[in-house]
């Protein structure tokens, strides 16, 4: 991507709507066409990010607010923050040329909206918000882009075509 300004777009739907197969469908499409991408999920629940019986987990344990951990080839930082904001998460990586965030239907994001039939009937986002559906269900608005559930190629044609543009 040249010189152009960094992206979000998340990729909506209830829960088990297949957000994560979708996304992991979308990333080397994506990266194939030049871009550095960069994902964002969010977690209803407190998770815990580290795994039991490492030193990091020890170290967060006994009280440490705050945890980093790194190699030759990457990096990773546990922050323990109230109120944790999106725009801190998409500080963290200045270098994407596009961060998908997961999740997210309520926010004013750019989105692409899954609703699959098995899952639900209807789309729960703010139709304004939304760039594209992807549905094995009828057309739900004409105004927006609808693609079926295996047209993940043209649906990453015009995710990268939205992103070049706006």
């Amino acid at each position: 991507m040249n010189s152009r300004e960094q992206k979000v777009i998340a990729i909506s739907g209830i829960k088990n709507s297949g957000k994560t197969t979708l996304i992991t469908a979308l990333i080397p499409l994506l990266k194939d066409r030049g871009l550095k991408v960069a994902t964002i999920k969010h977690d209803g629940h407190d998770f815990d990010p580290d795994v039991e019986g490492t030193d990091s987990y020890s170290h967060r344990k006994s009280g440490a607010y705050g945890v980093g951990i790194f190699s030759k080839n990457k990096w990773m930082v546990i922050k323990e923050e109230k109120n944790v904001h999106i725009s801190n998460l998409i500080q963290q990586f200045p270098e994407a040329d596009l961060i998908i965030l997961e999740g997210f239907k309520n926010s004013d994001f750019p989105k692409v909206e899954i609703v699959r039939s098995e899952i639900s009937l209807l789309p729960i986002s703010n139709s304004q918000t939304v760039i594209a559906y992807i549905s094995d269900l009828e057309r739900f608005d004409p105004n927006i882009k609808q693609f079926r559930l295996d047209e993940i190629k043209e649906l990453s044609n015009y995710v990268y075509d939205y992103i070049m543009r706006e």
